[in-house]
């Protein structure tokens, strides 16, 4: 695993600089909230190193558990969570209360466990960092901050209404791509069903005939041939290309960067895609700046989480602004990545002193964005797919017949 170099912040507001190993930067955090610390600034560091007094020795594992929480059942329980606290019920009651009641049996499990950490003392952000697989790094270092500025109920509440969206969001999303999907799935079953059963018994047609076929029909007549006669090699180059492209998207730097840059200029997608995460941006920024963060720690969090490395490294240039004396809107502005609206009404915010309900009305404004554009995402795909169906299967059609027609025309005139 590779190791890294981190300024932290305790508990105290003390400044804390060490070395440690992870598997991923997302990792690190994770670790470093067991411990109660709050990354500042990571660096990699390629060469292993011995660890620093400063660092300390490296605690345990999370319980990564089995499987993955389901997200609803996150959001109920953060929903719950937060009204308990509001209610000055002790956490440990509360926790209790709502480990009974869960019926996700990974976050039960979870509760569990949380519940003899903070009974032996440790913290409650401590106690979540070791389930990775059930409270993601935004939650952990959202319930740290809630922690220290004493408004765990708020930041909960708030939380919990950002998951719900983004909870709503993939679901119309996956609603809009049901279509598309199933297309693409009839479309590969009727080339195959074309290429392996129909075309062959034209191919002896033809072959016997001895007549000249059109380009279209030599193509299909190659396909069939590929997909029935050399399907031992047709098929695992398919699957090895499709996995060789997916490491290179996800497991290299350069694949990632290049992936992450094309989806904001996908044809129909790019813009639904750009409104996504500009409401993921805003809605992060506002969470963990209400929770009492200061703006360099909140750009720190929210360019880990924001799940987009071209977009990461802009906010990157905008905490450098910041940290120069710079409002966030000066960054946002000079960022080709943000469009002029986040950055307009977000230095409205600054300016007013009300950055808050700014954020929050930013908030709104794409989150109705963000609907009506899957909304319309929908009505246009349907048409454009089923053009691109047709196309695709009258034109294999009009590659197997044509010859056919040809070969009829020359019997009735002989």
């Amino acid at each position: 695993m590779p190791w890294y170099t981190y300024k932290a912040v305790d508990n105290q507001g003390h400044s804390v600089k060490g070395e440690l190993e992870a598997e991923s930067e997302i990792a690190l955090t994770t670790e470093l909230a067991k411990k109660g610390l709050l990354p500042v600034n990571i660096g990699y560091k390629r060469a292993p190193a011995a660890h620093s007094a400063t660092a300390g020795p490296a605690t345990a594992h999370g319980f990564r558990g089995i499987g993955r929480a389901k997200e609803e059942s996150i959001v109920i329980f953060s929903r719950q969570f937060a009204t308990i606290i509001k209610a000055a019920v002790p956490i440990l009651e509360g926790l209790n209360i709502l480990s009974q009641q869960a019926e996700d049996p990974v976050l039960k499990k979870a509760l569990v466990q949380i519940i003899r950490d903070v009974e032996a003392g440790s913290s409650l952000s401590k106690a979540l960092a070791r389930h990775p697989n059930v409270f993601s790094q935004l939650y952990i270092n959202t319930v740290v901050a809630g922690e220290a500025a004493g408004i765990l109920d708020k930041v909960l509440y708030k939380l919990s209404q950002v998951m719900a969206e983004e909870l709503e969001q993939k679901s119309n999303i996956m609603t809009a791509l049901r279509y598309p999907f199933m297309v693409v799935a009839a479309l590969i079953v009727a080339v195959i069903v074309l290429s392996v059963f129909v075309m062959p018994q034209f191919i002896k047609i033809y072959g016997d005939a001895h007549m000249s076929l059109p380009l279209p029909t030599q193509i299909m007549i190659a396909a069939s041939r590929a997909l029935k006669d050399l399907w031992y090699v047709t098929y695992p180059s398919i699957v090895a290309a499709a996995l060789a492209v997916r490491w290179f998207v996800t497991g290299t730097k350069q694949g990632r960067h290049l992936w992450d840059g094309y989806k904001f200029n996908i044809p129909v997608f790019g813009k639904v895609y750009t409104k996504i995460t500009m409401l993921r941006f805003v809605s992060m920024l506002n969470v963990l700046y209400q929770s009492g963060l200061p703006v360099l720690n909140t750009l720190d969090i929210v360019g880990m989480t924001i799940g987009n490395v071209v977009l990461s490294r802009e906010i990157e240039r905008i905490k450098r602004d910041v940290a120069d004396g710079k409002g966030i809107s000066a960054g946002i502005l000079n960022s080709r990545m943000f469009p002029r609206l986040v950055g307009y009404m977000i230095s409205v915010g600054e300016k007013s002193g009300q950055l808050v309900a700014m954020l929050d009305s930013v908030y709104e404004f794409y989150s109705i964005e963000v609907r009506a554009s899957i909304k319309n995402l929908t009505t246009m795909i349907e048409p454009l797919m089923t053009a691109v169906l047709g196309t695709v299967v009258g034109g294999m059609a009009l590659a197997i017949f044509l010859p056919l027609w040809d070969l009829i025309s020359v019997v009735k005139s002989g």
